[in-house]
């Protein structure tokens, strides 16, 4: 009987982990998890990112002629990004949480509540001795034939640029051809973070198509993935 008794627990045990492992692995909607490297599990457990959600309050962003608002979507899209880092074990870091941006109230110049707003998303990526910035934003072009998603980087920051080329490539396997590439741009929130980062620019919304989707809770959630699987691809090298 002891023999027996032990035997099923050994099964219970078994059937229990799988359970809890299919529950992680698919209630996220992520297509899959790519086997990283480090000594902890997923290789960025431990971490801290900070997640910027571009624009926010009076600033809207981008507007799409459906009326799309940038700032609605890179907080969905962040809040999104969140949760799948937590599952993680990240430590994440939000930039903003709602419609609100970071310069003071008091402050009614328009080009000074920007250049505020900038340094202080900036300022919280320091303060926080942060491992990664991940800034996501929504394209415009005034000719709506323009689309796909694409990541920056600045210019002479080596692990940057290596973080920029992986998202690109994970948002291009998750989200459909794009034949667009990971290119240097001189953005204030990637030239004064110390730490490596990169901007996302998860679409645009001047194109009739991606702005419909870009408004899809699915399709948000799909980018979020993109992302997330991006920054494990990055850990994993």
């Amino acid at each position: 009987m002891r023999v027996w008794f032990f035997s099923m627990r050994q099964v219970l045990w078994w059937v229990f982990a799988c359970l809890a492992l299919g529950i992680f692995l698919g209630s996220g909607e992520i297509p899959f998890l790519p086997v990283s490297g480090g000594n902890t599990p997923l290789g960025i457990s431990g971490r801290t990112i900070v997640i910027d959600a571009g624009h926010g309050g009076i600033d809207p962003g981008a507007v799409s002629a459906q009326g799309v608002l940038e700032k609605d979507v890179t907080l969905a899209i962040s809040q999104e990004l969140e949760y799948l880092l937590k599952r993680a074990a990240v430590y994440v870091v939000m930039v903003r949480r709602g419609d609100y941006d970071l310069a003071d109230s008091s402050e009614v110049n328009l080009l000074n509540r920007k250049r505020q707003d900038l340094s202080r998303r900036v300022q919280i990526a320091e303060q926080a001795q942060a491992d990664l910035y991940i800034s996501i934003h929504a394209n415009y072009f005034p000719s709506p034939i323009w689309s796909g998603a694409q990541t920056f980087y600045f210019e002479g920051s080596g692990q940057g640029e290596h973080l920029a080329k992986t998202l690109q490539t994970e948002l291009v396997r998750h989200l459909g051809p794009n034949h667009r590439l990971a290119r240097p741009g001189d953005f204030r929130v990637l030239r004064d973070t110390s730490m490596p980062a990169a901007m996302v620019e998860v679409g645009f919304l001047s194109n009739p198509r991606e702005a419909a989707l870009l408004s899809q809770t699915s399709y948000q959630k799909q980018v979020a993935a993109a992302i997330f699987s991006g920054i494990l691809r990055y850990y994993g090298r």
